[in-house]
């Protein structure tokens, strides 16, 4: 009898997810959704939508929804929710997509639509026939004789390309109303046109490549078909326009979330004002057909934007933190109705610690639970305190440093000094100390702790009391976690002004406003003196642009080696493959291609989750590849010994590796239980499911749970930077948000495959 035997659901597998990202899931996810205001009014909304599309509403029942707030604060879950909310009420009969905004152009998010958009042809397909049919049926309807056939039509009983190739009808004529009709729904002709065409036969491929961004063909270039749509902004978000409308064309809904909006909004504003006046549109266009819009974004997504395009917005929602209240009711459904091992007082002080932001919340009652049911304890508020700092003090210090020593020496301060004593107490030091000006005057960066309790706010206090006794600065408290509210105003006093909390995704360009807000303010107060002074201004500022100058020009050559290093990497491979291929051998070594052949035998979606789930694990293949490129003689060799000699000495790379090895054979032996389950069946997809089956892969999805749980995934941070991902934060979060609901996702795809059947 091993470890794993009788597992009892509630109280041998963690109830709470260790990813508290939130993603798009299907209609088998395990997420909680706890009725808050916020909650509460998106559902009103959607469902007056649903209710307006129902009863074939003559005024456009389009609607554009903003839902904003903070990290973690349940954006995406909400929007995530809204989606399997429609799709429950209406039976599913709901089309819906999902985009991350990219943070540089509207033709970026354009591709991402139309990448959606290919799974979704046969749709795009079937609205452009009921259009084709409507204008056929018109014609029909003028005679008594075939007034029927119209209504067989209307109904979908008859193909109407089909209907004028028997009947011999004018197609060419026909085919012109039906353009004519398009331009009702586009003024774009080239759009009216690529529609059409898709009614034509020869001509599909060659319009969804158009549709996908890339150049017309010569096909199409012969009927007017001249510009790729991703040509501007203007034109993809025009096509995004003319898709909605015509998706959620008479009373079929569709739902369009477009999250972290606020990113892509950022990088337009550095633009004309002709991305945004076509954003406009897009939204005027959203609202005009049966399309529900969501757009989530942080809470400057609205105060970015100009006021007539906020007037485009039909409701807005900003998300709130969770009450005591709503955590304990959370935890209830979480655990069957049981508080246990939590009382109320713990989960206020969750509450409390977390200032109610959801991702903390949850996160921090995985960790709660675990430690609990190890130490077969009740949650005490002392534990409460203990894993909220394991858990914060697990974030990347290491990444925000480096980050500040970037935005300094950009900006021309590379004379900054790093764990600086302003005096001899120990108080005094400050994490970097930037000298301003020859006064003797500078500003001090503190990177904190985290602070959870009244002695650390003390400890902050004191601190600051200590730095301002011996030298005049300016304070910036740099905070790797959001402090308790509770805390907020002492630690406004004792820093004169917030704390700066670190988020990976915008944490660069807040902390380059406040530094240089600080810095200037330091330099007006202490101007220069001397017989220099009038052009010591303009000299500081020619010697940090000639500063900021040569470090662009080392970012931008060490750029350049690694893109040169990995062009030799994928030149090499591609010889190697050849090479293979004129052996008459196949290319051999591809480890996640042998991985996924574990799996070959189960449903296409399945394999694909496996997939994904080795992809976001994997990084002993390009770690070992980077061991291999050491021995090499070429700059890209050179390149590889430096990371290897810096990085791989370390203990975190060391715990890094044995994880990302174990994650892999937990992965794989997974594959290999799913496998053998499936085999065990003795029959074919669609036939059903025993009681016992059913059962027995219930136990396999626990098995993995509780395993996975004990692999601390946060480590494999290190690891992702030695082998030289470019954003280790985002491949992070992807891994995060795959595995972290990864068995129960592959449940619900074999239960898809496989029609339930009771006892």
């Amino acid at each position: 009898m091993d470890a794993f035997d009788h597992l009892d659901p509630i109280g041998a597998v963690n109830p709470y997810p260790s990813s508290a990202v939130a993603q798009i899931a299907d209609a088998g996810s395990t997420s909680v959704t706890i009725p808050t205001v916020a909650v509460r009014r998106a559902v009103n909304a959607m469902d007056a939508y649903l209710a307006a599309v129902r009863a074939r509403s003559e005024t456009p029942s389009g609607q554009v929804l903003a839902i904003v707030g903070d990290y973690g604060t349940g954006k995406t879950h909400l929007a995530s929710y809204l989606i399997r909310h429609a799709g429950t009420s209406l039976a599913g009969a709901v089309q819906s997509v999902h985009l991350n905004a990219p943070p540089d152009t509207f033709v970026s998010l354009y591709r991402a639509f139309a990448d959606k958009l290919v799974e979704r042809r046969e749709i795009v397909l079937e609205r452009v026939r009921s259009l084709y049919a409507s204008i056929l049926a018109d014609e029909l309807r003028t005679s008594e004789a075939t007034a029927p056939v119209a209504d067989r039509l209307l109904s979908g009983r008859i193909d109407p390309v089909r209907l004028v190739e028997q009947f011999g009808l004018m197609e060419s004529e026909f085919l012109r109303q039906l353009r004519d009709r398009l331009r009702e729904v586009t003024d774009n002709a080239e759009f009216s046109q690529a529609l059409t065409l898709l009614l034509r036969g020869g001509f599909e491929d060659a319009v969804w490549e158009w549709f996908s961004g890339r150049p017309p063909a010569e096909v199409l270039r012969e009927r007017g078909i001249t510009k790729a749509i991703t040509s501007s902004e203007a034109t993809a978000l025009q096509a995004m326009g003319v898709f909605a409308l015509l998706i959620g064309h008479g009373t079929h809904p569709f739902v369009v979330v477009i999250d972290e909006l606020d990113q892509l909004l950022t990088a337009a504003g550095r633009r004309a004002d002709e991305a945004i006046d076509a954003f406009k549109e897009m939204l005027r266009v959203f609202a005009a057909s049966n399309t529900f819009l969501i757009l989530a974004g942080l809470p400057d997504l609205l105060t970015s934007l100009r006021r007539d395009v906020r007037d485009r917005i039909t409701e807005r929602i900003t998300m709130s933190p969770l009450t005591t209240t709503e955590v304990q009711e959370y935890v209830l459904t979480r655990q069957g109705g049981r508080l246990y091992p939590f009382t109320e007082e713990t989960l206020a002080h969750v509450v409390d610690l977390t200032s109610g932001v959801p991702r903390g919340v949850i996160s921090l009652c995985h960790r709660l639970w675990r430690r609990a049911n190890d130490q077969h304890t009740p949650v005490t508020s002392a534990m409460v305190r203990q894993v909220a700092r394991e858990v914060y003090d697990a974030g990347s210090a290491s990444q925000v440093r480096t980050e500040i020593r970037q935005v300094l020496v950009g900006a021309g301060y590379d004379s900054f000094v790093p764990d600086h004593f302003l005096d001899a107490g120990p108080d005094s030091r400050v994490d970097y100390w930037v000298p301003i000006g020859q006064h003797d005057v500078g500003l001090a960066i503190l990177l904190s702790e985290p602070l959870l309790d009244e002695t650390d706010i003390v400890a902050v206090e004191q601190r600051c009391r200590s730095i301002r006794a011996g030298r005049d600065c300016e304070l910036l408290l740099i905070a790797l976690e959001p402090p308790p509210n509770r805390f907020r105003q002492r630690l406004w006093e004792a820093v004169g002004r917030e704390p700066l909390t670190y988020h990976p995704r915008s944490f660069t360009d807040q902390f380059a406003v406040e530094f240089k807000t600080l810095a200037t303010r330091l330099e007006e107060r202490y101007p220069p003196d001397g017989p220099l002074a009038s052009v010591a201004p303009h000299l500081t500022r020619l010697n940090r642009r000639q500063s900021a100058t040569q470090d662009l020009l080392t970012v931008l050559t060490g750029s350049l080696e690694e893109l040169r290093g990995r062009n030799d990497q994928q030149l090499a491979a591609i010889y190697r493959e050849l090479h293979e291929i004129q052996r008459g051998l196949s290319p051999t070594g591809d480890e996640r291609r042998g991985h996924l052949g574990v799996v070959a035998t189960l449903p296409p979606p399945v394999v694909a989750l496996f997939d994904a789930a080795y992809t976001s694990v994997d990084l002993i293949t390009p770690a070992r590849e980077l061991l291999r490129r050491s021995f090499e003689e070429d700059e890209g060799g050179r390149g590889a010994r430096q990371a290897v000699r810096a990085r791989m000495r370390t203990s975190e790379i060391h715990a890094a590796t044995g994880v990302a090895a174990l994650l892999t054979s937990l992965i794989e032996a997974f594959g290999h239980a799913m496998v053998d389950w499936y085999r065990s069946l003795g029959h074919p997809p669609g036939t059903g499911l025993t009681t016992r089956t059913r059962e027995r892969l219930d136990t396999i999805c626990q098995i993995f749970d509780v395993v996975y749980e004990y692999l601390p995934l946060y480590q494999l941070r290190s690891l992702r930077e030695l082998v030289g991902y470019a954003g280790p934060g985002r491949q992070q979060r992807e891994a995060e948000d795959i595995l972290g609901d990864f068995s129960s996702r592959v449940r619900q795809e074999l239960l898809t495959a496989l029609t339930p059947v009771e006892g």
